[in-house]
């Protein structure tokens, strides 16, 4: 998994890069060099975070492993198989991330930038890997090996990075369709009353039309980067935990 993610980081640099000259050319000011530092800080501190805590991480699974129902081959099919489970219970994970205030309050430093470029994908939630650790554990008591499980998250989870992007204009209709393309996840990302709590999918957008959470932006309508209310800082500090204090002192005036 390590290649791979080289390979990874080195996509993911050469896009910034190219994003960052083409914004630059055609003057459509997409980059904020403080926002996008406080992205990438909370993006290299997630991935350290993930690093050091992987033994842990699939510490807790192998254990968790031994109590499993089942035994499941690894085969092309089981890894298919978890492909799509994975994909239904990102789904419902990140929805609930938006609809439960804690769980909020963990995946909101991820909206807080104004700004929609690559470097907005690395604004990961800093605590979501022990959600992570936690929600994919029945996978695990399932019978699912914890290995396979962990390369099937990393990999929609990388995926999911190029979709955030302004370049990238609507793709053929039966992609826009399916996956998750640009177009679809930069209205996730939109603050506009109309458009929030809306298109959950990693890779896959069906889950959001099956069950009622897809929706198209309105071209009368742009779409306004951010949440409801933004917290004008470039403190990383301040953005991971801002909800967290507010929650903090609601609990505190109640």
């Amino acid at each position: 998994m390590e290649i791979q993610f080289y390979i990874f980081l080195l996509f993911f640099v050469l896009a910034v890069a190219f994003e960052v000259f083409y914004s630059q050319k055609h003057n459509l000011q997409l980059y904020n060099f403080k926002d996008s530092v406080v992205s990438m800080t909370l993006g290299i501190t997630a991935v350290l975070m993930r690093v050091l805590l992987k033994s842990t991480w699939l510490g807790l699974w192998i254990f968790l492993s031994q109590f499993a129902i089942f035994k499941i081959e690894d085969t092309w099919l089981v890894w298919l198989a978890l492909f799509f489970l994975n994909e239904f219970l990102f789904y419902w994970f990140h929805r609930l991330s938006h609809e439960i205030r804690i769980l909020w309050a963990v995946h909101v430093n991820h909206h807080s930038s104004e700004m929609m470029n690559f470097t907005t994908a690395a604004r990961l939630p800093l605590f979501n890997f022990v959600l992570h650790m936690i929600f994919w554990s029945p996978f695990v008591l399932i019978g699912f090996d914890p290995y396979m499980v962990f390369a099937i998250s990393n990999i929609s989870f990388l995926f999911a990075v190029f979709q955030h992007t302004q370049i990238i204009g609507k793709l053929p209709a039966i992609i826009e369709y399916i996956f998750v393309t640009p177009e679809h996840h930069r209205l996730h990302h939109a603050s506009n009353p109309t458009y929030i709590n809306h298109n959950y999918g990693a890779i896959f957008i069906v889950f959001d039309r099956w069950f009622g959470t897809f929706k198209e932006a309105d071209p009368s309508e742009p779409i306004e980067y951010g949440i409801t209310k933004n917290i004008k800082t470039y403190n990383p500090v301040k953005v991971v935990f801002h909800e967290w204090i507010d929650m903090f002192r609601e609990k505190k005036n109640a």
